[in-house]
Formats: structure tokens, sequence, C-alpha cells
């Protein structure tokens, strides 16, 4: 039927893991999926795990990692525990009761993860992706690079034409919304026009979640070199720390040095400068607080 890619949602390798976040599955049947895709010919498949759930330690988190490693899929996918308000998990979730690792310990196990994966050979590629090369989610690679997209289903949201709009999300309305298709009509909920400044906000914050980071020669082109000035300006004493990583136009990594005489010329920066990124996996770790600090620059 044309699927060439599979994405399994191991999440853990642990069994009490699993039942403590309201899984399904375990790990036997983890394995059962693995041997699926093997017999199916399914070369191209993706593990997702997830750090810092309740009573997770980081022997635990380490096996995970490690169990990932020998399964070899061609793509991994490490994600930190979110409890958002309204979900399953939230309303299961007590402090206490279920205890979360500490920020500190968050980011040991993104650390951890960091450093296992790369060292066998995945790239990472994005925040929370790794692969082995050539094995990039193409499917995100989308949103990353703010193409356009169709989407389906409920809730689902597009984004064409500059318009995002999205479709219903109980199954009612969502029939009445096929239906008025099928006669020619459009009703798309949720329009919202994309302006510059909000487009300019998704570059910066797409562009840097990935290693390839913000094409600053692009940026100025679309949104004007004092505005890459000003990003460069907020992004100087981390920089400095190491955090955010400049790169010339052959991608080699500029020191601090080089970077602050460049800067002394508006004019000249994005001449010698090409890009910035932020560092892996310190760097990374720091990407709300850094892509936020972009936000105040571009909408003030």
């Amino acid at each position: 039927m044309g699927v060439n890619r599979v994405s399994l949602g191991v999440q853990a390798f642990q069994e009490e893991l699993l039942k403590s976040c309201g899984r399904a599955h375990g790990v036997k049947e983890v394995y059962e999926a693995i041997e699926i895709l093997g017999s199916c010919g399914v070369e191209n498949w993706s593990v997702d795990l997830i750090s810092s759930l309740p009573h997770q330690t980081p022997q635990m988190w380490e096996e995970s990692l490690r169990l990932t490693i020998e399964a070899r899929p061609k793509h991994v996918s490490v994600y930190d525990l979110q409890v958002e308000q309204g979900t399953k998990f939230g309303v299961l979730y007590t402090p206490g009761e279920f205890p979360l690792p500490c920020e500190t310990q968050s980011a040991e196990f993104y650390q951890m993860a960091s450093r296992m994966l790369t060292d066998v050979g995945y790239r990472h590629y994005e925040i929370s992706s790794y692969c082995e090369d050539g094995y990039e989610c193409k499917h995100n690679y989308t949103y990353w690079k703010n193409k356009p997209f169709y989407a389906f289903g409920l809730g689902s949201a597009s984004y064409l034409n500059g318009m995002r709009f999205s479709r219903p999300r109980k199954m009612k309305e969502y029939m009445g919304y096929v239906d008025n298709l099928e006669n020619g009509l459009v009703n798309c909920f949720g329009n919202n026009h994309v302006d510059a400044k909000d487009l300019a906000v998704d570059t910066v914050m797409l562009s840097l979640r990935t290693a390839g980071g913000l094409d600053l020669r692009s940026f100025a082109e679309a949104f004007g070199g004092s505005l890459v000035h000003s990003l460069c300006k907020v992004y100087q004493p981390y920089i400095e720390s190491g955090h955010v990583v400049c790169l010339d136009e052959e991608r080699r990594a500029m020191t601090a040095d080089e970077f602050n005489i460049l800067f002394l010329n508006e004019d000249e920066i994005t001449k010698g400068l090409s890009y910035i990124r932020l560092s892996d996996p310190d760097g990374f770790l720091l990407s709300n607080e850094l892509i936020s600090l972009a936000f105040r620059v571009i909408d003030p």
C-alpha cells in the first residue's frame, strides 16, 4: 500500500514504567512488533522513547537506550515527559504519588541519550531526533522548513498558501465538514493568516531545533539585516558561553572572538557569518529559553 516507514511508540523497556504511564503494551509486544516489521521487510523504522517518567532511574533510562541500540532502528526519537492538563496522564499524575525526576536529572537523561546514541553512529539532527545517515524523518522536515502541508483527521491542522486552518475536533462536525467538501463547500476552522512576524518567529524556532541551525543570509533576505544583527546581539553572551555556535558558509565553527569582530559592523555580519545553531547537548537543553529570547526581538 506504499507504506515505507513505521514508528513504534515503545516509550520504555521496563514493564513497571509502561504501566505507570498508562500504556497498553508491554515489553513482549515491543519485541513482537519489531519482529513483525522484519518479517514484512520494513527496514526504515523508528523507536520513540520517553525520559523523565515517574520512578524512572538513570539505570532504567540507560537500559532503554542500550536495548534500543541493540534493536538497531534507523531512527530514534527521544522525548522528555511533559505533563499536560486534561490528558489521561495529567489526570493520573499526582505529585508525591508518582514522583517525577527533577530538572537536573532530566537534563542528565538528555545528555546520556545524546552521548550513547551518537557514540554508536546515530546523528543528532534535531533536538529530539537521531538517525542513521539518510534516514531523517522527511515528514517532520516539512514542518521544520516551514513548507506547506495537508493534514487529515479530527482536529488536524494544515498550512497552505500562508494560512493555517484546522478541521473540526468532534466526529459529528467532522462528518458535516466532509459532506460540505464533497458538495464543493469549503469551511476552514480556526483560519489564521501567518504574517511576516509570525513567519520570522516560526523560522527561528523551527530552524534552531535542528542541527543545521538558522540560515542567517536567507533570513536577512526575507526579514532584513537589522533583525539578524538584533538576534546576534541577544545571543552574544550565549555565543561566548558556547550554547550558541556560529558557522561560516563552509559550516566551520567560528570562535567567539571572530564573531565579535564581525558583530562590530552590522552591514558586514552576514558576509562572514552564515549560520547559527544551538550546541549539542547543552544548547539544545536551553532551547526554550534561547528561542524565547528571539521571540522578544522579533515581536517586542
